[in-house]
């Protein structure tokens, strides 16, 4: 029957229509509100209140050291200037290593956080960008676990306790001092929800979403994207376990999206990544952590570390650890680890039948984060070499690495979903016995408190915006400011330097930058102001005048810094 037309058809099915529309407009908005927001608001207010006061130090105040957190400032600034005012992608950069530059393929660039900053920069400073992104990496965080808790349990409640496990571990305090890579672990869960919906669901839409997402991890960090790469291969595993079929990538279900998926990863994130490798082959990189000393101690994960708020009561134990607190405050919670024992008891039932996969990909990353020798109480176990040490040979990349501790973020993205689970089980217990929710919750509070993040506001020296106000045309050699400072510095002088603070760098720039001192130390301006093309000294003020073969001016002094051109006429100096 035709309808097309008819009046009297529009009539009695258009209030109808009208209806239904309001009503997907209300369903959508409410998955909006309850999905998205309210998680959002609940992981924000928690940040503000376990960190406070230091919310109200937004807009003065970095959320960062003034060590690797000042770095990671520095990026941000980078990115920035390389993109929007350079045209250049951000990968290289002359501005540090003057004049030949250094690669920043091996440094901790986290180029998301800065095309993030080049949109934020627009209308925030830079301190409130990097906070900005920050308090972001927390909220989103929580967010995305909770998604990934909530598609495998159905819990609203589990999950968003999920969520919070997730974001608020003391790994992820931890790194929050400097390490702001780290901190972007926002995608990690995304990924694994999204990689699930694919074995179980294929569909190119969601393959493109996978892909997405495994791009943006490795735009924050090539450890987490290496991570990724192995739970998804371990989830590939289970899969095919499961469906008793080890070849279903070359079945027409999931050959078109697996395809896509990679495809698109390979194009986007493969030049990057062997661009990477190729600069090690080539010119090997500096500076890598060793596996022995970054390596998990088999008790941290049941005892607070150094970033726990009461730090004090358990430092006996951390301070014997080989890494330092950033790395090894790593503490699950006990409150987790009962949820996990339960849950491992409770596994037999219906709605734990999957809960297996992810207590077998929690062992295998906490296993892998021992390293590849055993730690028990900061005391090496040298006659038991551990499994990392296959890895390593199976993947010799990984030694570019050299932190398995940090595995330790994807035993708590798995812990999460467990807890979920977990927590799910316990809110369904009979009225009586469910007192035991809200006793987890306290202790679980408790145990993630952290002690309080710094909040940096470096002075900026006079002698910084007398650089600032000098005109371009060379370089500068800082022979007086530290080198993380040298880098914020830069962000306010704009001009390009000599050495710099890189995370991993080239040896052919290290054996650069040893000649170069050598010709500070030789006093050998003409070399350095034609060879080199530095017109800018910065010595300490008692080291005496800079020299006069060939004759340089001094253009700043005060009591504690000189400044001189080595390549412009005398002009009076000012002192002050």
């Amino acid at each position: 029957m035709d309808w097309t037309g008819r009046k009297d058809t529009v009539e009695v099915y258009a209030p109808v229509a009208q209806k239904v529309h309001h009503h997907a407009v209300y369903y959508f908005l409410w998955c909006g509100i309850s999905l998205a927001v309210i998680p959002a608001l609940f992981y924000l207010v928690v940040f503000c209140l376990y960190t406070y006061p230091l919310i109200l130090d937004f807009p003065t105040h970095f959320f960062a050291d003034q060590g690797d957190g000042l770095q990671n400032v520095w990026n941000i600034w980078w990115v920035n200037k390389a993109v929007s005012e350079l045209r250049q992608l951000p990968w290289h950069t002359s501005w540090l290593h003057y004049p030949s530059g250094v690669s920043l393929l091996g440094s901790t660039l986290n180029p998301f956080n800065g095309f993030l900053g080049i949109v934020l920069l627009k209308f925030l400073t830079l301190v409130e960008v990097h906070n900005s992104i920050v308090i972001l990496s927390f909220v989103l965080g929580g967010v995305t676990a909770f998604w990934l808790a909530y598609y495998l349990t159905g819990s609203y409640g589990a999950s968003m306790i999920a969520g919070f496990i997730f974001t608020f571990s003391n790994y992820h305090f931890a790194h929050a001092e400097g390490h702001l890579q780290l901190v972007s672990l926002e995608w990690l869960p995304l990924f694994v929800l999204c990689w699930h919906v694919v074995l179980k669901r294929p569909g190119i839409p969601m393959a493109v979403a996978a892909a997405v997402t495994l791009i943006a991890v490795v735009l924050c960090d090539y450890y987490y994207f290496f991570y990724c790469v192995l739970m998804g291969i371990l989830m590939g595993l289970w899969y095919a376990f499961k469906q008793r079929d080890f070849f279903f990538f070359i079945r027409k279900k999931h050959a078109i999206p697996l395809v896509v998926f990679t495809a698109l990863v390979v194009a986007a994130a493969g030049p990057l990544v062997f661009s990477l490798l190729l600069l090690n082959a080539r010119d090997p990189l500096l500076g890598v952590h060793s596996p022995v000393k970054s390596s998990l101690d088999l008790l941290s994960p049941f005892i607070p570390g150094g970033h726990w708020y009461f730090a004090g009561l358990t430092q006996p134990f951390w301070s014997k650890l080989t890494v330092n607190i950033h790395e090894s405050s790593v503490h699950m919670g006990l409150s987790v680890i009962f949820v996990l024992i339960f849950v491992w008891l409770k596994r037999g039932r219906e709605e734990c039948e999957n809960v297996r996969f992810w207590y077998g990909a929690l062992f295998f990353f906490m296993i892998m984060s021992l390293g590849p020798v055993l730690h028990i109480w900061g005391r090496e176990v040298p006659f038991i070499r551990l499994p990392y040490l296959l890895l390593e040979k199976v993947f010799p990349p990984l030694r570019l690495s050299g932190a398995p501790v940090r595995m330790m973020v994807m035993v708590m993205l798995t812990a999460s979903v467990i807890s979920a689970v977990g927590f799910r089980l316990l809110l369904r217990m009979p009225a009586g016995r469910r007192w035991l929710v809200p006793l987890l919750l306290v202790v679980l509070s408790i145990e993630y408190l952290p002690k309080p993040l710094p909040a940096s506001r470096p002075p900026v020296p006079h002698y910084v915006r007398f650089l600032q106000m000098l005109p371009d045309g060379g370089g500068i050699i800082d022979s007086v400011t530290r080198p993380t400072l040298a880098l914020y510095f830069q962000t306010i002088h704009q001009k390009p330097m000599a050495f710099g603070y890189v995370a991993r760098i080239p040896a052919s720039v290290r054996e650069q930058e040893e000649r170069l001192k050598q010709l500070v130390r030789n006093r050998d301006y003409k070399t350095l102001s034609h060879g080199y093309h530095f017109r800018y000294l910065v010595i300490p003020a008692e080291q005496g005048r800079a020299g006069d073969d060939p004759p340089v001016t001094l253009l700043y002094q005060d009591s504690n810094v000189a400044i001189y051109d080595l390549g412009s006429s005398p002009e009076p100096a000012r002192n002050l």
